[in-house]
C-alpha cells in the first residue's frame, strides 16, 4: 500500500471525525430539555466541604482534573481522586502541556519575559513532548487512575497553529499511544479546533486505534447548561466549554469557575 495512500486514508479520516455533525441539530429534533451532563472546572481545588455542598446543590455532576504539568504549577487537585468520587463527582482529566505564548491574543513581543522554566514557548520539542507524555502517565496513575482513563492535552487558544505547536502535540498523543496506559484526548479552543484535532485522529489511524479521540472544545457562541457536547458545531465533541470566568454561589460557598456540559457524567471514564 503506498504511502500516499496511506496519508489520503488518515487525511479523510480526521475530517470526516472532526466534522461529522458539523451541522446544528434543529431545536424541534432536540431530546429532552437537558441533553449533557453539566460540569465545571477551576484552577484550584475548593476543598472538600465545598465539592460535598456543591454536589449536593449545584447542577454540576463532574470537575475538571487538573494534573502536575509544566504549564499548571498548582498541586491542590493531586490525590483528591478517591475523594471526590466518593462524593459521587465524576471527572474529567487535564494535563497543561507547554503552551505556544508568542502566538496568544495580545502578547506583546516588547513586554518583558517572564521568567517561567517550566512553560516556555521554547519548550515545544518533540523530546519534551514525550517526556511530559510520561509525566502525564506518572502522574495519573499515582493518583490511581484506572488503565483507559482519558487525559486531555490541554492547549490554551493561540492566533495561529505553528509548526512547534502541532509537533509537540502530535509527539504527546502518539507517546500516550505508544505506552498505552491511558488515552490522549484533547482540550482547545474552537479557533483551533481544525488545526490541532485532525492531528490526534492521525496518530489514532496510525497506531491502528479504531476509536476517535475525545474533544473538550471551548465555544462560548450558542452554548446552553442544557446543551450536548455535539450541539457545540463539533461532531468529535464529548465536552464543551461555554461559559468562562463566572462567578457562582450553591451551598453558601462562591468559586470562580467555567461552565462546562459533557456527554457522559464521568468524562474521563474509559470508553
Amino acid at each position: 500500500m503506498g504511502r500516499s495512500y496511506v496519508d489520503s486514508r488518515i487525511a479523510l479520516a480526521a475530517a470526516l471525525i472532526l466534522c461529522a455533525g458539523c451541522v446544528a441539530v434543529p431545536a424541534s429534533q432536540r431530546p429532552g430539555p437537558a441533553r449533557g451532563v453539566p460540569g465545571f472546572d477551576t484552577r484550584d481545588y475548593p476543598g472538600n466541604e465545598v465539592m460535598r455542598g456543591w454536589f449536593a446543590e449545584s447542577p454540576y455532576r463532574w470537575a475538571g482534573y487538573y494534573l502536575p504539568a509544566p504549564c499548571y504549577t498548582g498541586t491542590s487537585w493531586a490525590g483528591r481522586r478517591s475523594r471526590l468520587e466518593s462524593m459521587g463527582w465524576g471527572l474529567a482529566v487535564l494535563f497543561v502541556g507547554e503552551q505556544d505564548w508568542r502566538a496568544m491574543p495580545g502578547y506583546d513581543p516588547d513586554a518583558p519575559a517572564v521568567e517561567n522554566p517550566r512553560c516556555s514557548s521554547d519548550h515545544l520539542t518533540e523530546e519534551r513532548a514525550i517526556a511530559h507524555a510520561d509525566d502525564a502517565t506518572t502522574a495519573a496513575a499515582a493518583d490511581g487512575f484506572p488503565r483507559g482513563t482519558i487525559i486531555f492535552l490541554d492547549v490554551e487558544r493561540v492566533e495561529r497553529v505553528s509548526p512547534e505547536l502541532e509537533s509537540y502535540v502530535r509527539a504527546w498523543t502518539r507517546r500516550m499511544l505508544e505506552t498505552a496506559r491511558y488515552q490522549p484526548a484533547l482540550y482547545a479552543h474552537d479557533v483551533n479546533v481544525e488545526a490541532l484535532y485532525p492531528v490526534l485522529a492521525e496518530e489514532f489511524v496510525r497506531a491502528g486505534r479504531s476509536g476517535r479521540p475525545a474533544l473538550w472544545v471551548a465555544r462560548s457562541a450558542g452554548f446552553d447548561i442544557r446543551s450536548a457536547p455535539r450541539e457545540s458545531g463539533y461532531g468529535a465533541a464529548t465536552v464543551w466549554q461555554g461559559v468562562l470566568n463566572t462567578r457562582e454561589e450553591w451551598a453558601g460557598r462562591v468559586l470562580n469557575i467555567d461552565v462546562n456540559v459533557a456527554d457522559s457524567p464521568d468524562p474521563s471514564s474509559a470508553r
